[in-house]
């Protein structure tokens, strides 16, 4: 059979079929070269995209790590003071609201809140800087957490004050409060140099029957106050005595307040008197208050409760315009040589004398030259220059100077040489025992001898019997004041002659508005 033969087609037909099988498995083994290719591709892009991953967890892990350290410390910091490391104050309120409230639920026994000032503090940063100051206050911080357990929380609420709560009970506070004591006592090297500090420190007890945090720091502080009026470099442990003592105090001060409104707190007077001419010759201006009570109470009865208050210038600026009013016309009569008035070292070294005595002078027209203005030595301790130009100031609207209290504490004998002084006042500590004690008598007698030599005018005070008075005079001592002579009174005209009726002069008062001024009283 020839190839153009029926067999012909058949061989074409296997031809293509050969052909396209041959195709197919070309195709067959570029598909499986292209899927083996592929499938090392994504494998190898699996691997990376796993490296990947893997870096990014550890990536995240650390990012989160980092994250939590930088939250920690920005809640240290803003529950830490920075200069001490101690609890600031925000943390100190925090912990002391969730001691309160485990004390009320019963999970504790109490504890103790303890508040403490540094003794000084002030005088060290002054003197020595702040960077000073600042090195004590974290060197304190160190010996408070020394001394307590690890429980107790240690704040620093600002400047020099630090407070500290203590979990355990009623007992630990007081024992705690001691070992703060001894540790600061200990003297703390700053810069070198060895520094003494020491601390006043208040205790108050909370359980389950305290009444909230407001309530227990007022108690503390309360305690802290007392320590420090009780001379400093102690602890004092709160109680209701201590509570009733201070609503006592607060009474009195509202009762003073309301007194030196209403101008209840009125002058008195000791007369000075001149042994040599045998009369009274002038006379010390005294506060007395007349309480609603009925009683009538000295200075050492409510003045304390009228400086805590600020109302020493209003009260005293209104006693002596009162007192002005009622001595003038006493003065221009001849019969009181003058009218001393007290002035407290904080007026003076604030000028007070020097800005409200000129006024008052010219208001009541009083004469200046019979207004003796007492100064004690404690008001002349600071510079010698600014001491003087005070004085100077009060000299130069002519008024009259005596120094008070002299031989009692420091009696800096150069303050008469230097000081335009033109009165001393002999204090009543040497008088008193110049009769039965032989030093005591020698050193009035000195005092008087140098005195006279330097023609300064002596009034001795606190006399108080015969045997006094007569060894005064015997030494040179004309002029006297105190008990034996006369006891303070309300009036001056209890000691001087009610003079004429004057008619009004320049810068004074009419015999009407005098009347007016005395009966307003």
């Amino acid at each position: 059979m020839d190839a153009t033969g029926p067999a012909a087609p058949w061989a074409e037909r296997v031809r293509r079929l050969e052909a396209r099988l041959a195709r197919e498995q070309r195709a067959r083994a570029q598909a499986e070269q292209i899927i083996e290719s592929k499938s090392l591709e994504l494998w190898e892009a699996n691997r990376a995209l796993s490296g990947l991953a893997t870096d990014l967890e550890r990536r995240v892990a650390e990012r989160t790590q980092e994250l939590s350290r930088e939250r920690h410390r920005a809640l240290q910091l803003a529950e830490t003071d920075v200069l001490t490391g101690v609890a600031n104050r925000a943390c100190f309120n925090q912990q002391l609201a969730h001691a309160l409230e485990a004390a009320r639920a019963g999970g504790s026994g109490g504890g103790s809140l303890i508040m403490m000032d540094l003794d000084g503090f002030k005088a060290i940063n002054d003197a020595h800087g702040h960077a000073a100051g600042d090195a004590l206050l974290a060197a304190v911080a160190r010996r408070m957490v020394a001394a307590v357990r690890p429980s107790d929380v240690v704040a620093r609420l600002g400047g020099d004050e630090f407070a500290l709560i203590v979990r355990d009970g009623t007992c630990a506070g007081p024992e705690v409060a001691e070992r703060l004591l001894r540790a600061l006592a200990e003297p703390v090297v700053i810069d070198g140099r060895r520094t003494h500090i020491g601390c006043s420190i208040g205790v108050a007890h909370f359980g389950a029957d305290t009444c909230d945090a407001d309530t227990l720091l007022r108690d503390a502080d309360l305690a802290l106050y007392t320590s420090k009026r009780q001379g400093r470099g102690r602890a004092t442990v709160f109680d209701q005595a201590l509570r009733s003592e201070v609503s006592r105090r607060q009474a009195l001060q509202d009762e003073v307040r309301r007194a030196v409104a209403e101008e209840r707190i009125e002058p008195w007077y000791q007369p000075v008197y001149d042994q040599r001419r045998g009369r009274h010759v002038g006379a010390e201006m005294l506060a007395r208050w007349h309480h609603p009570d009925g009683t009538v109470r000295t200075p050492a009865q409510f003045l304390a409760a009228v400086e805590s208050l600020d109302l020493l210038d209003a009260m005293t600026e209104s006693m002596l315009r009162r007192a002005l009013v009622e001595a003038r016309p006493h003065v221009q009569a001849g019969q009181l040589a003058h009218l001393a008035v007290n002035v407290s070292p904080a007026q003076f070294n604030r000028g007070w004398a020097q800005q409200r005595l000129p006024r008052l002078l010219a208001e009541t027209g009083y004469p200046p030259q019979a207004l003796v203005v007492e100064i004690t030595e404690t008001a002349l301790l600071q510079d010698a220059a600014t001491t003087g130009e005070l004085l100077q100031a009060l000299k130069a609207e002519g008024l009259r100077l005596a120094l008070d209290d002299f031989g009692v504490g420091y009696s800096n004998f150069s303050l008469l040489r230097r000081l335009p002084f033109d009165l001393l006042k002999l204090d009543r500590t040497l008088v008193c025992d110049i009769v039965t004690d032989a030093n005591a008598r020698a050193l009035a007698e000195c005092v008087l001898d140098l005195a006279a030599k330097l023609h300064i005018d002596v009034v001795a005070e606190g006399v108080e019997d015969e045997a006094q008075a007569a060894l005064l005079a015997a030494a040179g001592c004309a002029c006297m004041q105190g008990y034996w002579f006369a006891r303070p009174a309300r009036r001056l005209q209890t000691w001087f002659r009610p003079p004429q009726r004057a008619h009004k002069t320049a810068g004074g008062l009419s015999p009407t508005q005098h009347d007016a001024v005395l009966a307003s009283r």
